[in-house]
């Protein structure tokens, strides 16, 4: 997977390190609804954003880091979602960086601050129709209860798979989704057993070596059988 570094006016290529010929509007297309593109090269430019397409991490979705000196500050997210999913994840990044601007250090990363305005971040961009309109009525009702783990809340989240990639026609699922001690199987083809959840991950376990992992609740894994390791 290339990694995209967007810096708004300076776009990179990290692997081959040259300058890529494709526009912002066009590198974001890639990864966001086409009608969010134009507000989000506004908001990158705004707070001064270098945006990552990541490789899939099993661990998060997407993260901040604040700022160091006078360098821009730095959001990433997985590049195997879906668009509006992306999308989703990276206004609750941009959420952490709004409220760091604003209140620094001082509060819980996932306090009633960051919760307050990435509420009102959804709510924005849904009434501007950046989401499909089959998902509109449950993010406003989740954009007054959102939750720091995962994409959504489940019930989001399985309406946001109506519009995934192909994954070689295998069925795969949330790590929530699947029952405990189950194993199953992460995209890099290891295999884990599912153990108990702390927070918004799970403890799992490599049946190889037996040594523990903590892997995000809305991982997407594929169930695998006993003997597929």
């Amino acid at each position: 997977m290339q990694i995209i570094t967007q810096s708004y006016n300076n776009l990179v290529c990290d692997e081959e390190l040259r300058p890529m010929r494709k526009t912002v509007t066009e590198t974001l297309a890639e990864f966001f609804p086409v009608e969010a593109v134009d507000h989000i090269a506004s908001l990158l430019k705004i707070h001064g954003v270098q945006l990552h397409a990541s490789k899939e991490r099993v661990s998060k979705l997407g993260d901040f880091r604040p700022r160091k000196g006078a360098g821009l500050h730095r959001i990433s997210v997985n590049a195997n979602l879906n668009k509006y999913e992306f999308l989703l994840v990276f206004l609750h990044e941009l959420s952490h960086l709004m409220v760091y601007q604003s209140d620094g250090r001082s509060v819980l990363p996932h306090g009633k601050e960051w919760k307050a305005v990435f509420g009102g971040l959804i709510r924005e961009c849904t009434e501007a129709q950046m989401f499909h309109p089959v998902l509109h009525d449950q993010l406003v009702n989740y954009s007054y209860k959102v939750k720091a783990a995962g994409v959504a809340d489940i019930s989001l989240a399985m309406a946001l798979r109506l519009f995934d990639k192909t994954d070689n026609g295998q069925e795969w699922h949330y790590l929530e989704e699947i029952p405990e001690k189950s194993l199953f199987r992460v995209r890099s083809g290891r295999v884990f057993r599912k153990g108990e959840k702390i927070r918004k991950r799970f403890r799992c376990f490599c049946p190889e070596s037996n040594l523990p992992y903590l892997i995000h609740s809305m991982a997407r894994v594929n169930q695998a059988g006993e003997n597929d390791f």
